[in-house]
């Protein structure tokens, strides 16, 4: 068992089914132009359900303060309000409790 220092920005996203793939695409494209060049991130998972009613948001980051100053970009607070104008989202910070790995 390891536990890990950082902080995990998790963002449960409810989706209309036909809505999924449109959502994946937005999260993609706010990833790539501006997520990942963000003073303090680590990495980005995108999960997106079997049943296509919810995307998962998984960034890791060095810091609580790194997330809080990316929310307060313009560029990425577009891409917050474009993801709200499709899907409901319900965003969370997270510390590592505890990983197991193989």
């Amino acid at each position: 068992m390891t536990t890990d220092n950082g902080i995990t920005f998790v963002n449960v996203v409810d989706v209309d089914p036909a809505r999924q793939a449109e959502l994946v695409a937005l999260l993609r494209e706010g990833a790539e132009r501006v997520i990942r060049h963000r003073p303090g991130f680590v990495s980005l998972t995108l999960l997106a359900s079997t049943d296509g009613s919810r995307v998962v948001n998984l960034a890791r980051w060095r810091s609580a303060d790194d997330v809080r100053a990316t929310q307060a970009d313009p560029a990425a607070a577009e891409y917050a309000s474009r993801t709200a104008a499709i899907a409901g989202a319900r965003p969370g910070l997270y510390t590592v409790a505890a990983q197991y790995d193989a």
